[in-house]
This record gives structure tokens, sequence and C-alpha cells, in this order.
């Protein structure tokens, strides 16, 4: 069991990295490909079809709906940077809730509620 002086610690560590994550973004990418409408299209080639594509797509919660927004494949990379961070983001809150908890039931066991 950790004690109150390391729960701090890390609870301040987090709240360092917190600070240092740069832009992002909740969702998943992902990549899809077409068949378009046009007869006669390379898409539609009975031996060898070629979908359209490829074409991102970041599919995300957003005030309780879900949105779709395309991406261009320039942006990409950095979509997947964003996304990243975002999954860091909710991993160092998730640690600091656990923390702040186990820190909160030492305090009570102890009598103290600092």
């Amino acid at each position: 069991m950790k004690t109150e002086a390391q729960l701090e610690g890390r609870i301040r560590k987090i709240k360092e990295q917190l600070a240092g994550l740069g832009p992002m973004r909740p969702g998943n990418l992902s990549t899809q490909y077409t068949v378009c409408g046009t007869p006669g299209c390379w898409c539609k080639d009975p031996d060898k079809p070629l979908k359209h594509g490829p074409y991102y797509h970041l599919k995300y919660p957003w005030q309780g709906r879900s949105t779709t927004e395309f991406v261009k494949p320039q942006d990409v990379a950095e979509v997947e940077k964003q996304l990243a961070t975002y999954k860091r983001f909710r991993a160092l809150t998730n640690e600091w809730v656990e923390a702040s908890t186990e820190l909160a039931r030492l305090r009570k066991k102890r009598g103290s509620n600092e």
C-alpha cells in the first residue's frame, strides 16, 4: 500500500504531465473506400474494380450525439497525434482519480480529511 506522500507526489506528477499536453481530440479515425454511381467507372470494373479513396473519417461523440468529420489526407498525421494525446489525457485523469480515491481512503482511515 502506498503512503500519503507517495500518492500526493504521484498526483503532482500527473498534474504536471496534464499541463504539458498539447492539442487533443476524442474519437476514432477510419479509412473508407467507396463505389460511385457513375456507369462504366473504373470502380465498377467487373474484373479489377478499384474503389475511390482512401477517404478519412473522424467519428466522435459531441454533446450526446455521434459526429463524423472528413479529414484531408494531409491532416491525417496531425489528427492521429491529437487522438493519441486525448488517450493519454484520459489515462492520466483516470490515474489521478484512482490516486485521489486511495489518498482519501488513507486519510479517512487515519481519521483526517485534509
